[in-house]
């Protein structure tokens, strides 16, 4: 299957990476200062358990148009360049070409409509804590990766099972939801809750979970997304709000929200698309989001400039 991954970050080089190993044809759309590195070695994996290998990919370019027509498309930028990435993109697209969005948030696939048409875009979220060491080298550190995607109606087409399939191949787990909207705001309650909390402290989830306040502060600001999810249309409870709690508790003791890295060391991330996103659709709904709020606030001093 030919595939095309947009961006070479800590998802995209690791997907590209295992979709690679596993038989497809995998062509990169990057920016400049990933090609060199691609081009010569492939993508050095590395793990937490000690495992490193490089893996060739078909092809690395800066330009689409080169790359041609993909069965599907990849989107693994960061979530705030979306609609940018995807005008760029366009050549990647047939009449029916599938963009599966792996952002963190749940504005990715009207933005990608929005910037490419109708027609293109599933929902979608993966489940992987992996970062970029350098351009060319992801590491993985633990835990099995994971896709949730779908079509926005919910439809089970064809197109879906068959990127379903590929993602399988390449050991990665996958499921094809019915309802990606609410499977979105899962993950989305997860991800600006225990990072949001993290960034604030500068703690691993480690640390934040094994504190009572901190621990009882993520799961409150779990509740206030789930609040503004059910405002939205998703359907939440509190039985996923313990549920996602029991998946913060199996992360690696060691790991951290991307968003906590990228503020830590001084580069744009998605405070925006994250906690920013909370406030602006709880406004939209005239809920209070007095949490989500604080963290918004306190971190903004510390986002790299765009």
């Amino acid at each position: 299957m030919k595939i095309g991954i947009v961006g070479a970050g800590g998802v995209g080089a690791y997907f590209a990476a295992a979709l690679s190993r596993a038989g497809h044809d995998i062509h990169l759309l990057v920016t400049p200062r990933h090609v060199e590195p691609l081009s010569v070695h492939g993508i050095r994996v590395t793990t937490g358990d000690g495992r490193d290998e490089f893996i060739p990919v078909s092809g690395v370019s800066t330009d689409a148009a080169t790359i041609g027509e993909c069965d599907a498309v990849v989107l693994a930028c960061k979530a705030g360049h979306v609609r940018h990435v995807m005008r760029g993109a366009l050549p990647l697209l047939g009449p029916g070409t599938p963009v599966l969005p792996l952002q963190n948030g749940v504005t990715a696939s009207e933005q990608i409509t929005a910037a490419v048409g109708s027609g293109h875009a599933l929902g979608g979220l993966c489940m992987i804590i992996s970062y970029l060491v350098e351009p060319g080298h992801v590491h993985h550190v633990g835990g099995y990766p994971a896709v949730t995607f779908g079509e926005l109606d919910g439809a089970p087409t064809a197109r879906v099972r068959v990127l379903a399939e590929a993602l399988a191949s390449a050991g990665i787990s996958t499921r094809i939801s019915d309802d990606i909207t609410t499977d979105l705001w899962r993950k989305f309650m997860l991800i600006t809750s225990y990072g949001g909390v993290g960034a604030l402290c500068r703690r691993s989830v480690g640390e934040t979970r094994t504190h009572p306040q901190t621990r009882a502060l993520v799961e409150d600001a779990m509740r206030e997304v789930a609040a503004v999810a059910t405002a939205a249309g998703a359907n939440l409870t509190e039985d996923d709000v313990q549920a996602t709690m029991a998946q913060y508790d199996a992360f690696a003791p060691d790991s951290t929200a991307s968003m906590q890295r990228d503020l830590i060391a001084g580069r744009p991330s998605e405070l925006e698309e994250q906690n920013g996103t909370v406030i602006r659709i709880a406004a939209r709904h005239n809920l209070p989001a007095p949490i989500h709020t604080t963290i918004y606030r306190a971190l903004s001093i510390l986002d790299g400039p765009r």
